[in-house]
């Protein structure tokens, strides 16, 4: 909601999850073989045989020179994931069928490690092709929304999901494997389709995932942004099945200096 069509390179790990060759969720390349997504996505009895990962386009309908499609082997939600809303573990690791190849269209988003602080008021931008308001799909051709949206304390966004709620005071609805982002009025935020998607922030020049997509009150309803999985908590869960390519190789600081300055061009 709210937000502007991106430009064909500007989000290359962006997937379009699709189920029967249709999007349900978007997800995150974070290497040649794997997907981060969010859990709530493909666990609901998904057929992974079923199931495909499109990548290197903006638009999701259309001719595209630059559009892969590709099969998935594997989809691994995490443990902990019990199929509620708001609960822990809403991320999944999803292998393609094959080793992907990269080009300026498709490459990996950092996967930030646990050390990583992202700050309230950090300028962050989620993406996806979701609804651009409730129950209103994006029109063809369909082209990859993004909007700037604002890193918002644990504390505030809690205090914020307990007005108007039944949830006593005491009782933590934002725990510390989620995060924030969004406004307390303003109608940016992601929506129903984006799911899985990613919410990428800059950090020395690096574009790393500081959230997965997962749950919201409604979109961009007052005192109700939305909510993401914290990607940093999970690093440890993600590394141990060796899904994420090193943020400090070589390859990637170039890869990272062309997208800064392929985001710098986009916005003049």
């Amino acid at each position: 909601m709210g937000g502007q069509n991106s430009q064909a390179g500007q989000w290359p790990w962006q997937v379009s999850l699709r189920l029967n060759g249709q999007h349900f969720c978007g997800g995150s390349l974070i290497s040649e073989s794997w997907v981060v997504s969010a859990a709530h996505c493909i666990k609901s009895g998904k057929d992974p045989t079923k199931l495909s990962a499109m990548l290197g386009t903006v638009n999701l309908t259309g001719p595209s020179s630059t559009r892969v499609t590709i099969d998935i082997e594997t989809v691994i939600p995490h443990p902990h994931y019990n199929s509620g809303e708001g609960t822990p573990g809403d991320i999944a690791l999803i292998e393609l069928s094959s080793p992907i190849t990269y080009t300026k269209y498709i490459l990996p988003v950092c996967v930030p490690p646990p050390s990583m602080n992202f700050p309230a008021g950090m300028e962050c931008y989620v993406t996806g092709w979701g609804n651009i308001r409730d129950g209103v799909p994006l029109l063809p051709p369909q082209t990859l929304q993004q909007v700037m949206v604002p890193i918002i304390s644990n504390s505030d966004c809690d205090a914020m999901y307990h007005i108007g709620s039944n949830t006593i005071a005491d009782e933590v609805i934002i725990p510390s494997d989620q995060i924030c982002a969004g406004y307390s009025s303003e109608s940016k935020d992601s929506c129903q389709g984006d799911s899985g998607g990613p919410l990428v922030c800059q950090v020395d020049g690096r574009w790393y995932q500081a959230g997965i997509v997962s749950w919201g009150d409604g979109c961009a309803q007052p005192n109700r942004p939305g909510v993401y999985t914290y990607v940093p908590y999970y690093y440890n869960w993600i590394s141990s099945r060796g899904n994420i390519r090193s943020a400090s190789s070589a390859a990637v600081l170039i890869v990272s200096l062309l997208l800064v300055l392929t985001f710098l061009l986009l916005q003049r």
